[in-house]
């Protein structure tokens, strides 16, 4: 959990800062039929997650770590290379916050994570509660806009589309080294996805259409 407070405390904006905090300690389903389902634990859930078909199990913090991680580096990577700046506030509350209702859809139990039978999945949980704590609209979009062309938001922001490419390479990554019993993938074959010039022209024009 402290890795999660040390990286929110990177976030600029007073009043955002502290939204993404108390949300972080505190997260909670504030419609009235839905309290009956348990928060699990930061530390502990785990959830299940399969790309090309074998299920593999997740840790909800880590991969939110290194999610948030990865998105800082890339962001300034960008701007360094390419002059293509990002809203890092941004950037970083979504990518801190885009499976943080994954505590109330899976509990974990003495046979592994089982499905507490919410009836909405983890995207829509959180963008419920994010608008209604009154999150600024980019942040709850990149919450809503995170599995891409899996969800119902597509990506409508730079920030919005780094947020769901990291979130699907991390995935791709997990999932081989889980699946695979090892943490090496040098010589292992996985899908890599690769941006050609168009899309990070597309990239660069919305962050200056942002700026203006």
């Amino acid at each position: 959990m402290q890795k999660l407070l040390d990286l929110a405390n990177k976030i600029e904006d007073k009043e955002l800062r502290k939204k993404v905090i108390d949300f972080l300690k505190n997260p909670t389903l504030e419609h009235k039929d839905f309290k009956k389902y348990q928060r699990g634990d930061w530390e502990k859930t785990k959830t299940p997650f399969a790309v090309g078909g074998t299920p593999a199990l997740r840790d909800v913090l880590n991969h939110t770590v290194a999610v948030a991680e990865a998105c800082l580096t890339i962001a300034d990577s960008l701007k360094k290379n390419f002059g293509i700046k990002m809203k890092k506030d941004t950037l970083l509350a979504g990518a801190l916050l885009h499976d943080v209702m994954k505590l109330f859809e899976w509990k974990m139990t003495k046979n592994g994570p089982e499905h507490t039978g919410i009836t909405m999945d983890h995207t829509l949980l959180g963008v419920a509660e994010l608008y209604k704590r009154e999150f600024p609209e980019d942040v709850i979009h990149l919450v809503a806009s995170h599995p891409g062309e899996y969800g119902t938001t597509q990506p409508r922001t730079a920030e919005a589309f780094l947020l769901h490419q990291v979130d699907n390479m991390m995935s791709i990554i997990e999932h081989n080294a889980l699946t695979g019993g090892s943490s090496e993938i040098s010589e292992k074959q996985i899908p890599i996805l690769f941006l050609d010039e168009g899309t990070l022209e597309k990239i660069k024009k919305s962050s200056e259409d942002e700026k203006k």
